[in-house]
């Protein structure tokens, strides 16, 4: 039996990771191949041995590198031992045409956990075409032909969808250790992305590309879990303002942009734009002078600021349609929705981009939610009041309702009193519209204030003789936990 593959050295899971993805590609072209080849040819033609010689090569090579191969199709995404496969649109065809297959027979793909033969592998993948023109029951078919072939470990995948709230991210790991890596990651590759432009005048080749990478993981995680995704804009860093401030933006933009149906690529789209909103500030190597000291003078100086910062985000790259988003948002997101107020100043008549007005009110909150040099932060429910009194005069107000349905009336992270005395945090939201005034609470501390030091969760929607359990008497003051306490919201 294969081992389980070590774990890249640190600082080299870059280079493994691409020789996955590069093993992977040639796993899905060959796999295209055989079976196309099955269907022409008898088991026993040459054509068929020759093309699943090589088949069974790259999955061996691909076992020898993880241990174990997970290949499974969702939708027209196809992930190799849950790292998603780049695929280029010359493949994706013969990955829409395995996908197809697949879902004949209500499967998702197969995981191998040990070295395969040319003939098992021949047995398996003929089956799996017959069992592809059965009518009915192909999975039964499948999984019946399969427990005949006693030298293959094989196992069969569940199909599931992208939409499905059941879908993983693409690292086979715990999902809540997932989305703190990608949040990290996320503001790490923004730190050496003003580091390069700072110091460099330009990114290194890649940096940007790593960017979109690391948002595509974000927006993977927000359509599984986006009580997860929301989770961590809870994760607060004052000596890091700036750059925790755009991922938090970004994390929050992709949220709402699914909550209002965006496809797929318009959430990356949407995410890099409110990733990179404001980081033309830091990437200034000059920042204008304010030449006097009234509010016209400093709005002069945030306009030439905000110019600057749109250069910057063009640089010396392809001006595609993501880059135009990019820098119209960098460009408009301080903008009222009224136009009359914020900056740079612009013709009334002159609309804003929907992702300018989605980046607008997510930079409001998290900027409100946040400790500044020359304020404290908000809690998470007044910075939902404050959005909402400034509703039709700078935020959108169609955007602002979205917003607050998605957050609920209790956000993520708010700390609260309950009915029953007992101190807790706000840790995920109902799904029931109509009562995104009760969400889950973790308990933190009894009615007595000692610690509670079993996890116990309130469903506040829960009833007993027609009346609510427990019920949020107040909101506190953030500061009335600790940082571990606040820290068990990623470990629920």
């Amino acid at each position: 039996m294969t081992s389980p593959a070590k774990p890249p050295i640190p600082g080299q899971e870059a280079a493994f990771r691409t020789h996955v993805q590069a093993l992977g590609k040639s796993l899905v072209s060959q796999l295209f191949m055989v079976l196309r080849t099955i269907r022409i040819h008898e088991r026993g033609n040459q054509s068929v041995l020759v093309a699943t010689e090589h088949l069974k090569d790259t999955l061996n090579s691909v076992l020898g590198a993880l241990g174990v191969v997970k290949l499974e199709f969702v939708d027209d995404q196809v992930y190799v031992s849950d790292q998603r496969l780049r695929i280029d649109g010359t493949s994706q065809e013969n990955v829409r045409a395995l996908a197809a297959q697949f879902a004949k027979c209500s499967l998702g793909g197969f995981t191998f956990t040990r070295s395969v033969t040319t003939k098992s592998l021949t047995e398996l993948l003929v089956a799996f075409n017959d069992a592809a023109d059965q009518e009915s029951n192909a999975a039964a078919v499948m999984r019946d032909r399969l427990a005949d072939m006693r030298d293959l470990a094989v196992e069969l995948l569940i199909q599931r969808h992208i939409a499905d709230d059941d879908v993983q991210p693409e690292i086979n790991i715990d999902p809540r250790l997932f989305a703190l890596q990608t949040y990290a990651k996320a503001v790490i590759a923004v730190k050496r992305f003003v580091d390069d432009v700072v110091s460099q005048g330009e990114t290194r080749s890649g940096a940007r590309l790593k960017l979109v990478r690391i948002v595509q993981d974000l927006v993977d995680i927000a359509n599984g879990r986006t009580n997860l995704l929301l989770k961590l804009v809870t994760i607060r860093d004052c000596t890091d303002f700036q750059f925790n401030h755009a991922v938090n933006v970004c994390v929050l933009s992709i949220a709402m942009g699914r909550a209002i149906g965006l496809k797929r690529n318009e959430l990356v789209d949407l995410g890099m734009a409110a990733l990179m909103s404001d980081l033309g500030f830091a990437i200034m190597s000059t920042k204008p002078e304010v030449k006097d000291d009234s509010i016209d003078g400093a709005l002069d100086a945030m306009h030439e600021m905000t110019l600057a910062a749109t250069r910057v985000l063009l640089g010396k790259g392809t001006l595609n349609r993501s880059a135009m988003r990019r820098m119209i948002v960098a460009f408009q997101h301080h903008i009222h929705y009224d136009r009359v107020g914020g900056h740079p100043r612009v013709d009334p008549q002159h609309a804003l981009h929907l992702f300018s007005r989605i980046v607008a009110v997510c930079d409001a909150y998290d900027a409100l939610t946040s400790n500044r040099p020359w304020r404290e932060a908000v809690s998470p429910d007044e910075a939902l009041k404050i959005i909402y009194q400034g509703a039709g005069a700078k935020f959108d107000p169609a955007l602002v309702r979205v917003f607050i349905n998605l957050l609920g009336m209790y956000p993520i992270g708010t700390v609260v009193r309950l009915s029953n005395g007992e101190v807790g945090i706000v840790y995920h939201t109902t799904d029931d519209p109509t009562r995104f005034d009760r969400p889950f609470v973790r308990v933190l501390r009894q009615a007595d204030g000692t610690p509670m030091l079993r996890t116990t969760i309130r469903d506040l929607t829960q009833q007993a003789a027609g009346q609510f359990k427990f019920s949020i008497v107040e909101t506190l003051d953030q500061s009335a936990i600790g940082a571990g306490e606040r820290a068990t919201l990623m470990s629920t």
